[in-house]
């Protein structure tokens, strides 16, 4: 049963998930979705409820069976459809889509600690957007577009450099007191 109600989202306290914060207001924001869409790393929900409440036909994964119970849970409350799949990023993951997007671990640290899965990107912050990035060209339509945070704790230019298959832009950002974070979007270059 649901302990806790964020902006109509609820949370399960026995089997936490990630809960929104800013780098999920910064993609609802900045990612101009269109098309099937696809999240991935869902967690509660909230992106890809807000873009079902769209209109967009959206398709949502987690690794987390707790976060795909709390997703569903949230799209039952919400009115929503949406087609939830447990998966390592693409693993279990078919088809094309039109948008992608992604909040993904991005922190470089190294914690072996229970639930740090959300936010632990590994020793240089890149660990599951390197994963993410190799996979995504095989489910992004023609003139699809992906939309992701990323961390100024990292070094974003490396990252560009290493996929100079996408074409990066910057979006939007939000700062704080160590760290500032930007939303991108990426589209494969021809």
């Amino acid at each position: 049963m649901p302990s806790k109600t964020y902006l109509g989202v609820a949370y399960n306290a026995e089997h936490p998930v990630y809960v929104p914060a800013e780098d999920t207001f910064l993609l609802l924001r900045e990612a101009n979705c269109h098309g099937k869409v696809l999240e991935i790393g869902t967690g509660s929900g909230l992106i890809a409820i807000y873009l079902a409440k769209q209109g967009l036909q959206v398709d949502a994964v987690d690794i987390s069976k707790h976060a795909l119970e709390c997703a569903s849970a949230n799209c039952v409350a919400n009115g929503v459809s949406i087609r939830l799949v447990q998966s390592d990023l693409f693993h279990d993951v078919r088809g094309k889509y039109d948008t992608i997007i992604f909040n993904p671990p991005y922190l470089p640290v190294n914690d072996q600690i229970e639930g740090a899965e959300a936010w632990n990107g590994g020793s240089d912050g890149f660990y599951v957007i390197r994963r993410f990035l190799e996979g995504a060209p095989d489910h992004l339509s023609e003139s699809g577009v992906i939309f992701m945070i990323l961390s100024d704790l990292t070094d974003i230019n490396s990252l560009i450099n290493e996929f100079s298959n996408f074409i990066f832009t910057r979006l939007g950002s939000e700062h704080f007191e160590s760290e500032t974070i930007y939303a991108y979007q990426l589209k494969l270059g021809r």
